[in-house]
């Protein structure tokens, strides 16, 4: 049997990608509480590639190089105004990007790179110079809606490197699996009305955006049953009822069927969810960071 080749992608600017300090969600408490380290701050990636470097798994890894998206591939997504607004603002000393997107002067050009890695990854797997492949990206993408940044992201990384696959490389149909503890709200609006694009999201229910995520949200016109949301319920700590292994299990027994059913074919062995990685609440890795894998 053929050894399968996994590409790494990261680049040690995502780790400059500068959030500040942060203080809670409400604005009702916050000025009683003390500004802390923002939740996405860089130790949540960079710690992950150390380990993978020191462990010495990088040796079965082949790494890949990020490039920088290009403003045509950024705009297949979001609205002229609001990259002429993150571009400004990033020229500056830096703003918010919409809802708790915060950034820091020379974002724009770190986020261009992070929604460009996404592709290259995309990229080497349509080349077949790997036959999966992981992007340790951020800023993150997920939340970033047409017109706003959300939750930490600033450009839709995911929905931009399927965009690039269908404009550039000739793909007919994708899916795309979001497994995180908070809906991928973002990449459900860009393929809301796409009958091509399979777009399903585990998370927890009702925990952001608060607004998203609900299982009647099935998609519209001709992508009307196309989108899938698999909202559960809380995510305790691992071997409760309702923890990890409720989010393996709805994942193994709902995207295959759902993939199949829809003509897109995902083998049960595709779908492989990530270790938790990242901070509060048992956060699972983003879908910003995709791995895209060949059917060749």
């Amino acid at each position: 049997m053929t050894e399968r080749r996994t590409g790494w992608l990261w680049h040690e600017a995502f780790a400059w990608h500068d959030t500040g300090r942060a203080r809670a969600f409400d604005d009702v408490h916050r000025r009683w509480l003390e500004p802390v380290e923002h939740w996405e701050h860089p130790d949540t990636k960079r710690r992950f590639h150390n380990l993978v470097e020191v462990s010495g798994f990088s040796e079965e890894l082949v790494p890949l190089k990020p490039a920088p998206a290009n403003e045509e591939q950024i705009l297949r997504f979001h609205l002229p105004e609001y990259v002429d607004r993150v571009r400004r603002l990033s020229g500056e000393e830096g703003g918010d990007a919409g809802q708790g997107a915060p950034f820091s002067h020379g974002a724009y050009e770190i986020a261009l790179l992070a929604a460009g890695g996404t592709i290259t990854a995309v990229n080497a797997v349509l080349d077949g110079a790997v036959d999966n492949a992981y992007a340790l990206v951020r800023p993150p993408g997920h939340h970033a809606e047409r017109d706003r940044g959300r939750g930490f992201c600033i450009f839709a990384n995911a929905a931009i490197a399927v965009m690039h696959a269908f404009a550039e490389r000739g793909i007919e149909r994708a899916a795309t699996i979001d497994w995180d503890v908070h809906h991928g709200n973002g990449t459900q609006q860009a393929f809301y009305d796409n009958p091509d694009v399979l777009t399903i999201s585990l998370h927890q229910d009702q925990w952001f955006p608060r607004d998203s995520g609900n299982l009647d949200e099935t998609g519209e016109g001709a992508g009307d049953g196309r989108n899938i949301n698999i909202p559960l319920t809380g995510l305790p700590p691992r071997g409760v009822p309702g923890g990890d292994g409720a989010g393996r299990a709805a994942g193994a027994a709902e995207v295959p069927p759902a993939a199949d059913r829809r003509s897109i074919g995902l083998r049960r062995g595709d779908v492989r969810p990530a270790r938790p990685h990242d901070g509060a609440q048992r956060h699972l890795p983003r879908n910003d960071a995709p791995t895209a894998r060949s059917r060749r």
